[in-house]
C-alpha cells in the first residue's frame, strides 16, 4: 500500500494541489505533501488516533522527527481542502482492470451506481460542525453522515460527500444527477425515494431502480384513474405494468413480486416494533409488505419481474462495504478534537477505501473458469489488511524499522515541559 501510495501520487502533482489549497505556503521540510498523505492514510489501522501517534508515523516514514504541536498547527481547513483534492484525484483515476464478462442482466448499462449513506457518532463538541439528532432534553449530539456513490461493475467509488445527520437521504437524492451519465443504472433504497429526482435521472438518459413508497399516489397509465394496488395484488398475486407516479404523474414501470410468507412476516414484525410513532404502519401498509414493490424505467424486454428483484438485491454490496469500514477500518473511531482533524482523518480513510476497493473488482464476474481460485471476500480482505498492512508497508519502505521506531521513541517518549513535577523529578528531589 505504501508503494501504491507513492506510485499513484506524483510528488509534483501533490505539491501543486498543496499550494492551490494553501496547505503548503513555503518549501516543506519535515512535512511534505506526500508524507502527510501517506501517514494519514496509514493511520486507518490504528484503533485510536492521537496527534503524537500521527506525528510519530510521519517521522518514521520521513526519517525525521515532527512534534505534535507542529502537526496540530497544520491540521486545519487548508489540510482538509488538500485531502479533498487528493481524494478527487483518486476518484478520477482510471484503473486498467482485467476484462470480465458482465451478467446478461447488466450488459445494457454503462455503469451500475449504488447511492447510499452511513453515519458515525461524534463527540458533542463537534455538533456545531456536524449536527445530529437531539435527545429528550433537547441537547444535540454530533453525528457525521457520509454519502457514497459506488459503481458495482468496476467496484469503484465515484463520489463522496460529508454532512451532518440533519441532512437526510431525500435531500441528498439529487446529488446523483450531477454524476449520472446516459446509459447508467442507479440503484437506491427507500430513503432516497423522491419522484422529482427519478425524473431527473430519466431526463439525463439514465435508468433507475428503486423500491416504492407505498403512500405515493398511483394512477393507471391508460385510464388515468387512481390505481388500487393492494386490490390488484390480491386479485392477481403480482403486478408488472406502466403507472403514473406521484402528483406529477411521472410514467414508470411498477413491478410487485410476491415474497415468501416468512420474509413478509419478519418485515411486519420489524414495522410493528418501530418505536417511532410517525412510522406506525397502517393495515394497508402491513398488507403490502407481502410483496417487494419496485419502480423503474428499465423496459420489460430487458428485465422480467424476477430479474428486477435480483438486480435490486445487488444493492446490498454497499452495505457490506460500510460494514468493512466500521468493523475493520475503524471509520467510527475518529479523533475527538477539532472538526478539521475529524475531516482530515475521514477524507484520508476514504482515500484508502477507494484505493482498496478495486482489489475485489474482477472476481464476481469471471465466468467459465473451472480452475480459478475463489474470488476475494471483501470482509476477509478488509480484516487481513487492517491487521497487517501497516507492518507490511513499513517493511516495504526499505527502512530499518527498529532504528526508525527508536528515533521516534527518543523524541516522543519523553516527559514534556510542564509546571507540575513528573515522577522522575519527584524521585530525584527525595534523594
Amino acid at each position: 500500500m505504501l508503494q501504491q501510495l507513492t506510485a499513484w501520487f506524483d510528488p509534483k502533482i501533490l505539491l501543486t494541489l498543496a499550494k492551490q489549497t494553501g496547505f503548503v505556503r513555503r518549501k516543506a521540510r519535515k512535512l511534505t505533501p506526500l508524507l502527510f498523505v501517506q501517514a494519514t492514510v496509514l493511520l486507518v489501522s490504528q484503533s485510536a488516533v492521537s496527534l503524537r501517534r500521527w506525528a510519530a508515523l510521519i517521522g518514521m516514514l520521513g526519517e525525521g522527527c515532527l512534534s505534535k504541536q507542529a502537526l496540530w498547527e497544520r491540521i486545519n481547513v487548508r489540510a482538509v481542502a488538500f485531502l479533498q483534492a487528493v481524494l478527487a484525484l483518486v476518484l478520477a483515476r482510471r484503473l486498467q482492470l482485467p476484462a470480465a464478462a458482465r451478467p446478461a442482466a447488466l450488459a445494457s448499462f454503462h455503469r451500475v451506481l449504488v447511492q447510499d449513506s452511513t453515519s458515525i457518532q461524534l463527540a458533542p463538541k463537534l455538533a456545531a460542525a456536524f449536527p445530529g439528532s437531539r435527545n429528550q432534553r433537547g441537547a444535540r449530539h454530533g453525528q457525521l453522515k457520509i454519502q457514497a456513490l459506488y459503481d458495482l461493475l468496476t467496484q469503484r467509488f465515484v463520489s463522496f460527500s460529508l454532512s451532518g445527520f440533519n441532512r437526510n437521504d431525500q435531500a441528498a437524492a439529487y446529488e446523483v444527477v450531477t454524476q449520472v451519465r446516459p446509459g447508467d443504472l442507479v440503484l437506491r433504497d427507500l430513503g432516497y425515494f423522491v419522484v422529482a429526482s427519478l425524473q431527473q435521472i430519466a431526463q439525463a438518459g439514465a435508468f433507475f431502480l428503486s423500491r416504492l413508497r407505498v403512500d405515493t399516489g398511483l394512477w393507471d397509465a391508460v385510464t388515468g384513474r387512481s390505481l388500487n394496488l393492494l386490490g390488484q395484488l390480491k386479485r392477481h398475486g403480482q403486478f408488472d405494468g406502466q403507472v403514473l407516479l406521484g402528483t406529477s404523474q411521472f410514467p414508470v414501470r411498477l413491478v410487485a413480486v410476491k415474497l415468501p410468507e416468512a420474509v413478509a412476516a419478519e418485515r411486519r414484525r420489524k414495522a410493528r416494533a418501530n418505536r417511532d410513532r410517525r412510522c406506525h404502519p397502517s393495515t394497508r401498509t402491513l398488507a403490502l409488505m407481502g410483496w417487494a414493490i419496485f419502480v423503474t424505467n428499465v423496459p420489460r424486454k430487458v428485465w422480467c419481474p424476477n430479474t428486477v428483484a435480483q438486480v435490486y438485491g445487488l444493492r446490498w454490496r454497499i452495505e457490506t462495504i460500510f460494514k468493512a469500514w466500521k468493523s475493520h477500518f475503524r471509520m467510527t473511531e475518529v479523533p475527538r478534537g477539532s472538526a478539521p482533524q475529524l475531516e482530515a482523518m475521514i477524507y484520508a480513510r476514504l482515500i484508502f477505501v477507494t484505493m482498496l476497493a478495486p482489489l475485489c473488482a474482477p472476481s464476481p464476474w469471471r465466468q467459465g473458469e473451472t480452475t480459478a481460485p475463489p474470488p476475494l471476500s471483501l470482509l476477509k480482505l478488509a480484516a487481513l489488511v487492517a491487521d497487517f498492512f501497516l507492518i507490511l508497508c513499513l517493511e516495504a519502505s526499505q527502512r530499518r524499522i527498529s532504528d526508525a521506531w527508536l528515533r521516534q521513541l527518543n523524541y516522543h517518549g519523553r516527559y514534556e515541559q510542564r509546571t507540575r513535577k513528573h515522577f522522575v523529578e519527584t524521585l530525584v528531589k527525595l534523594s
